[in-house]
Protein backbone atom coordinates (compact mmCIF):
# COMPACT_ATOMS: atom_id res chain seq x y z
CA UNK A 1 0.00 0.00 0.00
CA UNK A 2 1.08 3.36 -0.62
CA UNK A 3 -0.19 4.28 3.05
CA UNK A 4 -1.80 7.33 1.83
CA UNK A 5 -4.62 7.04 3.59
CA UNK A 6 -7.16 9.97 2.77
CA UNK A 7 -10.17 10.19 1.62
CA UNK A 8 -10.78 9.54 -1.68
CA UNK A 9 -8.89 6.31 -1.42
CA UNK A 10 -11.94 4.92 0.63
CA UNK A 11 -14.72 6.40 -1.43
CA UNK A 12 -14.92 9.21 1.04
CA UNK A 13 -15.64 7.05 3.87
CA UNK A 14 -12.41 5.72 5.80
CA UNK A 15 -9.09 6.62 6.76
CA UNK A 16 -7.01 3.64 5.81
CA UNK A 17 -4.83 2.10 8.34
CA UNK A 18 -6.48 4.17 11.49
CA UNK A 19 -8.12 1.07 12.92
CA UNK A 20 -8.52 -1.27 16.08
CA UNK A 21 -8.83 1.16 18.61
CA UNK A 22 -9.53 1.40 22.05
CA UNK A 23 -12.76 -0.44 23.79
CA UNK A 24 -10.30 -3.62 23.28
CA UNK A 25 -10.59 -3.50 26.93
CA UNK A 26 -6.90 -3.60 27.30
CA UNK A 27 -4.68 -5.11 30.51
CA UNK A 28 -2.04 -5.39 32.46
CA UNK A 29 1.64 -4.40 31.28
CA UNK A 30 3.91 -6.88 32.96
CA UNK A 31 3.84 -9.87 34.15
CA UNK A 32 2.64 -9.61 37.81
CA UNK A 33 -0.50 -11.48 39.01
CA UNK A 34 -2.06 -7.97 39.64
CA UNK A 35 -1.53 -6.81 36.12
CA UNK A 36 -2.98 -9.84 34.28
CA UNK A 37 -6.18 -8.59 31.95
CA UNK A 38 -9.49 -8.44 33.80
CA UNK A 39 -12.78 -9.54 32.21
CA UNK A 40 -14.28 -7.11 29.61
CA UNK A 41 -16.97 -4.83 31.22
CA UNK A 42 -20.07 -4.11 30.35
CA UNK A 43 -20.22 -0.93 28.65
CA UNK A 44 -22.91 1.39 30.10
CA UNK A 45 -23.05 4.36 27.50
CA UNK A 46 -25.39 7.37 26.83
CA UNK A 47 -26.34 6.19 23.01
CA UNK A 48 -29.26 8.22 21.64
CA UNK A 49 -32.16 6.44 20.11
CA UNK A 50 -31.45 4.40 16.73
CA UNK A 51 -32.70 6.35 14.09
CA UNK A 52 -29.54 6.86 11.34
CA UNK A 53 -28.47 4.15 8.45
CA UNK A 54 -25.18 2.99 8.25
CA UNK A 55 -24.89 4.87 5.11
CA UNK A 56 -26.06 7.51 7.13
CA UNK A 57 -23.32 6.83 9.37
CA UNK A 58 -20.61 7.18 6.41
CA UNK A 59 -22.00 10.49 5.35
CA UNK A 60 -22.12 12.17 8.60
CA UNK A 61 -18.97 10.63 9.94
CA UNK A 62 -16.98 11.34 6.69
CA UNK A 63 -13.85 9.26 7.70
CA UNK A 64 -14.33 5.58 10.26
CA UNK A 65 -11.20 5.68 12.12
CA UNK A 66 -11.52 2.50 13.85
CA UNK A 67 -14.29 0.28 15.03
CA UNK A 68 -14.53 -2.34 18.47
CA UNK A 69 -17.32 -4.76 20.04
CA UNK A 70 -19.30 -3.89 23.28
CA UNK A 71 -18.41 -6.83 25.78
CA UNK A 72 -22.19 -7.58 25.16
CA UNK A 73 -21.19 -8.48 21.35
CA UNK A 74 -24.28 -6.84 20.26
CA UNK A 75 -23.06 -3.38 19.46
CA UNK A 76 -20.16 -1.98 17.22
CA UNK A 77 -19.08 1.47 17.67
CA UNK A 78 -17.12 3.47 15.27
CA UNK A 79 -15.05 5.89 15.68
CA UNK A 80 -15.05 9.01 12.71
CA UNK A 81 -14.31 12.50 11.70
CA UNK A 82 -17.62 13.40 13.71
CA UNK A 83 -17.91 11.71 16.82
CA UNK A 84 -18.51 7.75 17.28
CA UNK A 85 -21.82 5.60 16.85
CA UNK A 86 -23.27 2.66 18.05
CA UNK A 87 -25.15 0.09 16.29
CA UNK A 88 -28.40 -1.04 17.64
CA UNK A 89 -30.60 -3.73 17.17
CA UNK A 90 -32.81 -4.04 14.19
CA UNK A 91 -29.97 -2.43 12.02
CA UNK A 92 -29.96 1.27 12.93
CA UNK A 93 -27.34 3.14 14.19
CA UNK A 94 -27.01 6.31 16.70
CA UNK A 95 -24.96 8.82 18.10
CA UNK A 96 -22.78 7.84 21.09
CA UNK A 97 -23.08 11.65 22.78
CA UNK A 98 -23.89 14.89 21.50
CA UNK A 99 -20.84 16.00 23.07
CA UNK A 100 -18.70 14.18 20.85
CA UNK A 101 -20.25 14.70 17.08
CA UNK A 102 -17.95 17.79 16.15
CA UNK A 103 -15.00 15.97 17.51
CA UNK A 104 -12.96 13.78 15.55
CA UNK A 105 -12.03 10.88 17.26
CA UNK A 106 -9.08 8.46 16.28
CA UNK A 107 -10.04 5.74 19.20
CA UNK A 108 -11.25 5.48 22.43
CA UNK A 109 -10.57 3.39 26.04
CA UNK A 110 -12.87 1.80 28.52
CA UNK A 111 -11.80 1.39 31.68
CA UNK A 112 -12.40 -2.29 32.80
CA UNK A 113 -12.83 -2.25 36.17
CA UNK A 114 -15.75 1.03 36.66
CA UNK A 115 -16.87 0.83 32.48
CA UNK A 116 -18.17 4.20 33.42
CA UNK A 117 -14.93 5.82 32.64
CA UNK A 118 -13.99 6.36 29.31
CA UNK A 119 -11.64 8.11 27.37
CA UNK A 120 -11.93 9.54 24.10
CA UNK A 121 -8.87 11.19 21.93
CA UNK A 122 -8.86 12.58 18.54
CA UNK A 123 -7.48 16.32 16.60
CA UNK A 124 -8.93 18.10 19.57
CA UNK A 125 -7.08 16.05 22.53
CA UNK A 126 -8.34 13.86 24.79
CA UNK A 127 -11.51 13.89 26.63
CA UNK A 128 -12.81 12.10 29.73
CA UNK A 129 -16.26 10.74 30.52
CA UNK A 130 -17.08 9.23 34.04
CA UNK A 131 -20.75 8.54 33.46
CA UNK A 132 -20.18 5.89 30.64
CA UNK A 133 -20.24 8.66 28.13
CA UNK A 134 -22.87 10.98 28.97
CA UNK A 135 -20.88 14.04 29.90
CA UNK A 136 -17.52 15.06 28.47
CA UNK A 137 -14.52 16.96 29.73
CA UNK A 138 -11.20 17.96 27.77
CA UNK A 139 -7.90 16.33 29.98
CA UNK A 140 -4.32 15.94 29.09
CA UNK A 141 -1.76 18.44 30.88
CA UNK A 142 1.41 18.11 29.19
CA UNK A 143 0.00 17.43 25.73
CA UNK A 144 0.78 19.50 22.55
CA UNK A 145 -1.82 22.51 21.85
CA UNK A 146 -3.38 21.45 19.75
CA UNK A 147 -2.98 17.39 19.61
CA UNK A 148 -3.34 16.19 16.74
CA UNK A 149 -3.84 12.66 17.89
CA UNK A 150 -3.69 10.00 15.24
CA UNK A 151 -3.94 6.62 17.40
CA UNK A 152 -5.04 5.62 20.88
CA UNK A 153 -4.49 3.15 23.29
CA UNK A 154 -4.81 2.43 26.67
CA UNK A 155 -4.39 -0.42 29.65
CA UNK A 156 -5.10 -1.25 33.30
CA UNK A 157 -2.25 -1.43 35.16
CA UNK A 158 -3.26 -2.89 38.74
CA UNK A 159 -4.58 0.34 40.17
CA UNK A 160 -3.54 2.71 37.60
CA UNK A 161 -4.70 3.55 34.00
CA UNK A 162 -1.85 3.58 31.65
CA UNK A 163 -2.60 5.21 27.96
CA UNK A 164 -0.96 6.10 25.03
CA UNK A 165 -1.83 8.67 22.40
CA UNK A 166 0.47 8.89 18.70
CA UNK A 167 0.55 13.12 17.95
CA UNK A 168 1.08 13.60 14.23
CA UNK A 169 4.52 15.13 13.54
CA UNK A 170 5.71 14.03 17.35
CA UNK A 171 5.68 10.61 18.65
CA UNK A 172 3.88 8.63 21.09
CA UNK A 173 2.96 10.31 24.42
CA UNK A 174 2.05 8.42 27.64
CA UNK A 175 0.22 9.33 31.39
CA UNK A 176 0.17 6.87 33.83
CA UNK A 177 -2.73 8.69 35.81
CA UNK A 178 -5.62 8.38 33.59
CA UNK A 179 -4.87 11.01 31.36
CA UNK A 180 -4.47 14.19 33.87
CA UNK A 181 -0.55 14.74 32.87
CA UNK A 182 1.27 13.72 29.60
CA UNK A 183 4.58 13.42 28.28
CA UNK A 184 6.42 12.12 25.38
CA UNK A 185 7.48 8.96 25.82
CA UNK A 186 8.55 7.34 22.31
CA UNK A 187 9.36 9.89 19.16
CA UNK A 188 8.37 8.71 15.70
CA UNK A 189 9.67 9.78 12.79
CA UNK A 190 6.61 8.52 10.73
CA UNK A 191 2.97 8.28 10.90
CA UNK A 192 0.94 5.78 13.00
CA UNK A 193 -2.14 4.19 12.11
CA UNK A 194 -2.67 1.83 14.91
CA UNK A 195 -1.33 0.63 18.04
CA UNK A 196 -2.11 -1.59 20.90
CA UNK A 197 -0.39 -3.28 23.81
CA UNK A 198 0.01 -6.60 24.38
CA UNK A 199 0.27 -7.83 28.00
CA UNK A 200 1.14 -11.40 27.03
CA UNK A 201 4.57 -9.84 25.31
CA UNK A 202 4.42 -6.68 27.28
CA UNK A 203 4.53 -4.87 24.42
CA UNK A 204 3.36 -1.43 22.43
CA UNK A 205 2.82 -2.60 19.07
CA UNK A 206 2.16 0.00 16.08
CA UNK A 207 1.48 -0.13 12.60
CA UNK A 208 2.95 2.53 11.67
CA UNK A 209 3.86 4.25 7.75
CA UNK A 210 6.47 1.79 6.45
CA UNK A 211 6.25 -1.32 8.91
CA UNK A 212 5.23 -3.04 11.64
CA UNK A 213 6.78 -1.88 14.94
CA UNK A 214 6.85 -2.93 18.66
CA UNK A 215 8.70 -1.24 21.09
CA UNK A 216 11.21 -2.96 23.42
CA UNK A 217 13.42 -1.28 26.58
CA UNK A 218 12.67 2.06 25.02
CA UNK A 219 13.66 1.02 21.57
CA UNK A 220 11.79 0.26 18.54
CA UNK A 221 12.18 -2.91 16.61
CA UNK A 222 10.65 -4.55 13.20
CA UNK A 223 7.92 -7.45 13.35
CA UNK A 224 8.47 -9.38 10.07
CA UNK A 225 5.09 -10.66 8.67
CA UNK A 226 6.00 -13.63 6.19
CA UNK A 227 4.78 -12.59 3.12
CA UNK A 228 3.17 -9.24 3.40
CA UNK A 229 4.10 -6.22 2.43
CA UNK A 230 1.13 -3.66 3.27
CA UNK A 231 0.34 -3.05 7.26
CA UNK A 232 -3.05 -1.64 7.61
CA UNK A 233 -4.34 -2.55 11.35
CA UNK A 234 -3.47 -4.68 14.21
CA UNK A 235 -5.48 -5.08 17.61
CA UNK A 236 -4.66 -7.89 20.82
CA UNK A 237 -7.23 -10.18 21.31
CA UNK A 238 -7.78 -9.65 25.81
CA UNK A 239 -9.36 -12.99 26.03
CA UNK A 240 -6.37 -15.29 24.30
CA UNK A 241 -3.65 -12.72 24.05
CA UNK A 242 -3.35 -13.12 20.42
CA UNK A 243 -2.53 -10.38 18.04
CA UNK A 244 -4.27 -9.97 14.48
CA UNK A 245 -2.54 -7.60 11.66
CA UNK A 246 -4.62 -6.91 8.91
CA UNK A 247 -2.50 -6.69 5.68
CA UNK A 248 -3.00 -6.73 1.87
CA UNK A 249 -2.38 -10.70 2.08
CA UNK A 250 -5.17 -11.07 4.97
CA UNK A 251 -5.17 -11.36 8.68
CA UNK A 252 -2.39 -12.72 9.87
CA UNK A 253 -2.59 -13.98 13.81
CA UNK A 254 0.59 -14.86 15.75
CA UNK A 255 0.07 -17.40 18.26
CA UNK A 256 2.69 -18.24 20.60
CA UNK A 257 5.47 -16.28 18.51
CA UNK A 258 4.38 -18.06 15.54
CA UNK A 259 2.80 -16.05 13.18
CA UNK A 260 0.14 -17.70 10.11
CA UNK A 261 -2.33 -16.57 7.59
CA UNK A 262 -6.08 -17.21 8.82
CA UNK A 263 -7.83 -19.80 6.46
CA UNK A 264 -11.07 -17.87 6.52
CA UNK A 265 -11.06 -15.55 3.68
CA UNK A 266 -13.40 -12.03 4.06
CA UNK A 267 -15.40 -11.16 1.20
CA UNK A 268 -13.47 -8.79 0.50
CA UNK A 269 -9.60 -6.92 1.65
CA UNK A 270 -10.03 -6.05 5.63
CA UNK A 271 -8.48 -2.24 6.44
CA UNK A 272 -9.21 -2.17 9.92
CA UNK A 273 -9.30 -5.28 12.68
CA UNK A 274 -10.48 -5.25 16.14
CA UNK A 275 -11.08 -7.83 18.63
CA UNK A 276 -14.55 -9.66 18.89
CA UNK A 277 -16.45 -10.52 22.19
CA UNK A 278 -18.68 -13.08 22.42
CA UNK A 279 -18.78 -16.32 19.76
CA UNK A 280 -16.95 -13.44 17.50
CA UNK A 281 -13.60 -14.51 16.91
CA UNK A 282 -12.54 -10.73 15.40
CA UNK A 283 -14.56 -7.78 13.60
CA UNK A 284 -13.24 -5.66 10.41
CA UNK A 285 -13.72 -3.25 8.14
CA UNK A 286 -13.34 -3.80 4.37
CA UNK A 287 -12.45 -1.06 2.00
CA UNK A 288 -16.12 -0.43 1.10
CA UNK A 289 -16.71 0.94 4.46
CA UNK A 290 -19.06 -2.79 5.34
CA UNK A 291 -18.16 -4.26 8.85
CA UNK A 292 -17.57 -7.77 9.01
CA UNK A 293 -17.31 -10.11 12.11
CA UNK A 294 -15.53 -13.94 12.25
CA UNK A 295 -17.78 -16.03 13.61
CA UNK A 296 -17.41 -20.07 13.39
CA UNK A 297 -14.32 -19.59 11.10
CA UNK A 298 -16.34 -17.50 8.65
CA UNK A 299 -16.18 -13.95 7.90
CA UNK A 300 -20.04 -12.71 7.36
CA UNK A 301 -21.62 -8.95 7.04
CA UNK A 302 -22.44 -6.99 9.92
CA UNK A 303 -25.99 -6.62 9.94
Amino acid sequence: MSMERDVKSMKGFLRWGCGAMVLVFLAGCNDSEQNKPAPPPSVTAAALKGDLTYQDVLEKGETVHNLAMTADSERIWVGTHSGVYSSNPGGLWSLLSTQLEQHDIAGWFVDPKDPHQIYAAGSEGVLHSSDGGKQWNPIGSGLPHPADIRSFAGIREGEQIRLFAFVSGEGIYQSVDSGQKWSLWQPMDQEVFAMDFNPEENRLYVAAQFSLLYNEDGEWKTEVLPGAQQIYSLSVDRRTGVLAVATEQGVFEKVKGEWRLLDARSPEKLIMISSGEGDTKWVGVGESALIYKLSDSRWVKWN
